[in-house]
């Protein structure tokens, strides 16, 4: 029996050494390492594009980021001339009414005038002081008249400023 296991020993060496030797294993072990490296390839050239897009994604954050912040301080600067057109808006409306109420006293006083004008002319006394008087009255409420249209231009200018204002805090807000 010892024999048949040196035979079947041999043969095993044999048959190793034929099967690395042969085309067939060579062929295989090359296909094998150009299917390894052609897969390494393909793993290191997505790696790459991951790395690629994850720094695209990056800087388009980044962008993003940026382009929130200028549309906060877009958004604040609008807020704070809003609030400065108001505040113009407000002090042109009192402004107004202090014209207003200097047009209804110099109407009295230009009413007394006249009447004071008349009551001279029914005495024959001399009335110059008098319509001088008249004259300044009326010219002082041509000047309140200027002021009041003037004034009122201005409120319908800051108007006109703060409706687009007013539009885009409500699609913003």
């Amino acid at each position: 029996m010892p024999p048949l296991k040196e035979k079947t020993m041999a043969n095993n060496i044999l048959d190793q050494s034929s099967f690395t030797s042969s085309p067939c294993f060579t062929m295989g072990m090359v296909c094998g390492f150009g299917a390894l490296a052609f897969g390494g390839l393909i793993l290191l050239i997505v790696v790459c594009k991951c790395k690629r897009d994850k720094s695209v994604l990056q800087e388009f954050k980044s962008l993003k980021i940026d382009e929130r912040d200028k549309m906060a301080q877009l958004v604040t600067t609008l807020r704070e001339q809003k609030r400065e057109l108001e505040n113009q808006r407000d002090k042109h409306k009192r402004q107004l009414e202090k014209i207003q109420k200097k047009k209804e006293d110099n109407k009295e006083k230009l009413l007394s005038v006249e009447r004071k004008i008349t009551e001279k002319k029914m005495s024959f006394d001399k009335t110059e002081a008098l319509l001088r008087e008249k004259e300044n009255l009326l010219h002082a409420e041509w000047r309140l008249d200027d002021t009041k249209k003037t004034c009122k231009r201005q409120l319908l200018n800051i108007e006109k400023l703060l409706e687009p204002i007013e539009n885009l805090n409500i699609r913003i807000e």
